[in-house]
């Protein structure tokens, strides 16, 4: 099978691939950061209530 793209080219076309999948990598992790440090956050939030609630404030 012939194609009539240039060595050139496809070498071009397969860095721009490489570089747009860099860039969801990037995506990816940041998002799973994110949503990590948000969990976290709730979770401390939740202690901190309930360490400095007193008990006579929960009904």
């Amino acid at each position: 099978m012939k194609t009539d793209l240039t060595r050139e080219q496809m070498m071009m076309i397969v860095e721009r691939a490489r570089q747009q999948r860099s860039i969801a990598a990037g995506d990816v992790i940041a998002a799973g950061t994110r949503k990590a440090l948000v969990t976290l956050a709730r979770w401390a939030d939740r202690f901190l209530h309930i360490l400095l609630m007193s008990p006579t404030a929960r009904q």
